[in-house]
């Protein structure tokens, strides 16, 4: 006869000396046990390795105990520190979950809405691609708990957990025009996307607020990857009055403008000044340092855990809204404006 790999719930019971259904409150904690009587019951389970059958619980109480994180860009290092907190926060309360990365694809992103639905994961935490909404909209009609980070539906519908990003962007375009540049170019995200355009409209009113006018050439739109970052940096310095500053909406656009500029042997802040929103724990070690408004990725994920495990517990009814601080780090990379720092000097460099 085949020996039996898994030891079974009647294994358990019949070391402790237990009925089957003594052993079942106590390991679903469904109903109370004497002391004695739950320390005899852990201890064979313990004895004899015993692992609960976690999906016929689930199946009983119509819960997984999974939750589905849908992110749109893990190859970014801040996005893949605020999915170690939320696993964290979530592991810490019997929490496991599964995670997808869509690439900014709004198509794929609601391919896995609908997957993970069939998988019954109690719950979402999503930094959405950008767009269109209707599928999050459905599962909020649904009454499936959501959480979304750095995005805001028209209206309020479901918990959200974002940064101050007009703040973040408007404090690095007025650093660089106290510094006396003028012409900023900017490298912002997709203009579909919540943060792409939060981020526009903080460089949009620090010029305003400085008497200075929008110039559409030295805007780019970028979509928050390296490669974007580089090839926009190109498009600005083959300007015939090119900028003195650029202005990167994200962390690795932000690393592509500085390639850009290092491989065409433009030196930073000397001839060229670069900020950038979003930190990296290297940036500080770069030469020069990069000047970065910073945030916490870590208070991003423990909020959005805490506010999922809330909604999955029905503790409360009404949409929360958490708004995170940034902070403005000055490091050497801005430089001050210096006359001939763009035009000439730069065109100087990129001639054959």
């Amino acid at each position: 006869m085949a020996r039996r790999l898994f030891t079974t719930m009647k294994d358990v019971a019949r070391a402790a000396e237990v009925s089957i259904s003594t052993v079942s409150h106590v390991v679903g904690k469904t109903r109370f046990v004497k002391r004695a009587t739950r320390q005899k019951v852990l201890k064979a389970m313990a004895d004899l390795k015993y692992q609960p059958d976690m999906v016929a619980q689930s199946l009983r109480r119509k819960t997984t105990h999974t939750i589905g994180l849908i992110f749109c860009d893990l190859v970014n290092p801040i996005f893949a520190e605020i999915v170690k907190r939320i696993e964290k926060r979530l592991i810490g309360k019997g929490y496991s979950s599964i995670l997808t990365d869509t690439d900014y694809n709004i198509d794929k992103e609601k391919e896995m809405v609908t997957l993970l639905c069939a998988k019954r994961v109690d719950g979402f935490i999503i930094v959405p691609a950008g767009g269109d909404d209707k599928h999050i909209e459905s599962l909020i009609e649904q009454g499936m708990p959501v959480v979304l980070i750095d995005h805001k539906m028209d209206k309020l519908r479901t918990d959200t957990v974002l940064l101050k990003h007009e703040k973040g962007i408007e404090q690095l375009t007025e650093h660089l025009i106290r510094l006396g540049h003028k012409r900023i170019g900017i490298i912002t995200g997709p203009l579909n996307c919540f943060t792409g355009k939060e981020r526009l409209a903080g460089y949009l009113e620090a010029l305003k607020q400085h008497g200075l006018v929008k110039n559409d050439e030295l805007v780019k739109v970028g979509d928050y990857k390296e490669q974007s970052g580089h090839s926009l940096t190109l498009e600005l310095l083959s300007l015939s009055s090119p900028p003195t500053a650029i202005l990167a909406c994200n962390n690795l656009m932000g690393l592509g403008a500085m390639n850009a500029l290092h491989d065409k042997g433009i030196r930073i802040p000397d001839e060229m000044g670069l900020v950038i929103f979003g930190d990296l724990p290297w940036f500080r070690y770069t030469d020069p340092p990069l000047t970065v408004t910073a945030y916490r990725t870590s208070d991003i994920g423990e909020m959005a855990g805490q506010l999922l495990l809330e909604r999955i517990r029905r503790r409360r009814k009404k949409p929360r809204q958490v708004v995170l601080d940034v902070e403005l780090i000055q490091r050497g990379s801005a430089g001050e404006y210096k006359k001939g720092k763009s035009g000439k000097v730069i065109r100087d460099t990129l001639s054959p």
